[in-house]
């Protein structure tokens, strides 16, 4: 029992029953197996001979691979005396190509690769240099037709401004022909107004000594509006149009003659200042220092009232001598509209009671609603100078600095104190006294201004000189 059981298990055991058998018929050369190592390719494996491994089952060397990568038998090492006549004849072969590369045609040859190599690089040298030139050139190519657009662009705005220009110097000169035609006309208008007003009889004079005034009023008047500049749509002063709304004395009735108001006067130095003081001006600041210009309560419609109201505000400085209102009109020049125009009151006027309701007529600048906003005064006979008015008692105070040296205002600041207020110059002198503005028979046959209209009976005009001033305004506080 034993025995079978021992033979059975030998049978069992492939490796012991061909043992003596697979010796002859396995390979004993080197292995060829390819490893597969991605960093080396085509290394092969390191067994030098096959070895049977026979810890595991089957045919496999030690190294891991099958008989079939190992060669049969293990190959004879080369003859030595063999290998010294292959090195021989590899050392003549060699010498034998060195000799026909230094002469004749391996020298051409070599000659002919190396120029070919030359020209190969100098090619490619040429190319890069050339591919660089053409996309400088093509760079070139787009700034000029950038420079193009952008030029385009730059003269169309320089024509459009241009044009604009043109456009605006082509206004100018319209508006420039125009002012010259209105001043032509505001100086006929004046020159006529002129004559008019020295062919007017003059008011009967008191005993009461008058200095001469150095300047006639229509030369005054015409001189202050050559100063202040624009077009004068000359209107006669004359009637009761001179307030700045124009309003039937019907329209306003007044029952009664106790209805307190309140009106803003100013006391002119003189009665023939054309035009009152400019606001914040030197002369303005001087008489509201000394009450010039004053807020007065008047406590009826009456002429009583007023004359009342007026001598008990400017009692210090009238001193009981005549005073009359001054007629007054909104300039409707260009650039003095709104500027009141003052003139004194006409000698068919001189005499009546100054009522309300002739104030309102005649003298005073009121709203559209009709009501008195201001008037403006000045003594019949008798002027204020600044170095009386410097001497005249403080009203308000906190302007002295307007009394310092002017040129404008004191240019008879030598005199002595001791000179008569007579031999003084008003107040309202500011400016120097010019020559009579009424033209000379010369003057009228001169050829007529561009602006005058050819043909018979057309009045020559006097071409003149355009003064653009800011525009000035008066107000009263």
């Amino acid at each position: 029992m034993s025995t079978r059981s021992s033979l059975s298990s030998r049978a069992g055991s492939p490796a012991i029953i061909r043992t003596g058998a697979d010796d002859e018929t396995l390979p004993s050369g080197q292995c060829r197996y390819i490893l597969l190592n991605p960093e080396i390719k085509g290394l092969r494996c390191a067994c030098v001979g096959f070895t049977l491994n026979r810890s595991h089952p089957g045919v496999l060397c030690l190294c891991g691979h099958s008989t079939c990568y190992h060669v049969k038998s293990t190959e004879t090492p080369p003859d030595k005396s063999e290998v010294e006549d292959l090195r021989r004849r590899i050392q003549m072969l060699e010498g034998q190509l060195d000799r026909e590369n230094q002469m004749g045609i391996g020298n051409a040859l070599g000659q002919v690769v190396q120029r070919l190599g030359n020209l190969e690089e100098q090619f490619e040298a040429s190319r890069g240099e050339f591919s660089q030139d053409m996309k400088d050139c093509y760079g070139n190519v787009n700034r000029m037709w950038i420079s193009f657009d952008q030029l385009e662009r730059r003269q169309a705005t320089s024509e459009h401004r241009y044009d604009e220009r043109l456009d605006g110097h082509d206004d100018a000169l319209q508006r420039l022909n125009d002012r010259v035609i209105e001043t032509d006309e505001a100086s006929m208008a004046l020159e006529e107004r002129v004559e008019v007003l020295e062919d007017r009889p003059l008011p009967t004079r008191s005993h009461h000594r008058h200095r001469r005034r150095s300047t006639p009023e229509s030369e005054r008047t015409r001189q202050w509006l050559s100063q202040y500049g624009g077009t004068l749509q000359t209107q006669p002063l004359s009637g009761p149009t001179h307030g700045a709304t124009q309003i039937p004395p019907s329209s306003i009735t007044y029952s009664q003659t106790r209805v307190p108001w309140t009106v803003h006067v100013s006391l002119l130095p003189t009665n023939a200042q054309p035009f009152p003081f400019e606001k914040d001006t030197n002369a303005y600041k001087r008489c509201l220092s000394r009450g010039l210009h004053q807020m007065v309560a008047v406590g009826g419609t009456d002429s009583e009232s007023f004359n009342r109201a007026i001598n008990n505000a400017f009692g210090s400085l009238l001193r009981g001598r005549e005073w009359m209102p001054l007629q007054a009109r909104l300039c409707d020049a260009v650039t003095l509209e709104g500027l009141p125009m003052l003139r004194p009151l006409d000698s068919s006027l001189l005499g009546r009671p100054y009522d309300l309701e002739f104030l309102r007529q005649y003298c005073a600048v009121c709203h559209v609603t009709g009501k008195v906003e201001s008037l403006y005064i000045a003594m019949v006979h008798h002027t204020f100078s600044w170095h009386f008015l410097r001497r005249s008692p403080c009203y308000l105070d906190g302007l002295e600095a307007s009394w310092e040296y002017d040129l404008l205002l004191d240019p008879d600041d030598n005199l002595d104190d001791d000179t008569g207020e007579e031999d003084r110059p008003p107040a309202g002198d500011i400016m120097p006294p010019l020559p009579s503005l009424k033209r000379t028979a010369s003057e009228i046959s001169r050829a007529p201004s561009f602006s005058a209209v050819e043909g018979d009976g057309s009045r020559p005009k006097l071409a003149r000189m355009q003064v653009e001033v800011c525009r000035r305004g008066v107000e009263t506080v």
